[in-house]
């Protein structure tokens, strides 16, 4: 699975229990796993699987997704880290709780994802 075509496959394909399970039983290399992580169609078992390979630009993916569990959001909350809060922004579920936090760090480049974003869910 070393080709960009793959790669894009990896990015775009409808997965489920057993499609997930096929394409991480094999080895993938950190690209294949980042591609992997910014799949939309990701459960929170499979986000919880590709947390624990402990990928920055994984990491990062998966705190975008609207499927990520919200304990995962936390967590990476707690780190106080600029470019997780950022990712965690770009977040299109986040609740008015995890949403305020993100406001209130008075952040500039947050808020300003917190906003692209919230201009996006909206369809502005």
């Amino acid at each position: 699975m070393n080709t960009k075509k793959n790669n894009q496959y990896l990015k775009t394909i409808k997965l489920n229990d057993t499609i997930f399970k096929e394409i991480t039983a094999k080895t993938l290399s950190e690209i294949e796993y980042i591609y992997l992580s910014s799949n939309p169609s990701l459960n929170q078992n499979q986000i919880n699987y590709l947390f624990i390979k402990t990928i920055d630009s994984v990491n990062i993916n998966l705190l975008r997704n609207k499927n990520c569990p919200k304990n995962k959001i936390e967590e990476f909350l707690a780190l106080n880290d600029k470019i997780y809060n950022i990712a965690i922004a770009h977040n299109k579920a986040l609740d008015k709780v995890v949403y305020d936090k993100l406001f209130f760090l008075n952040d500039f480049d947050v808020t300003a994802s917190l906003e692209y974003t919230q201009s996006i869910k909206k369809g502005l």
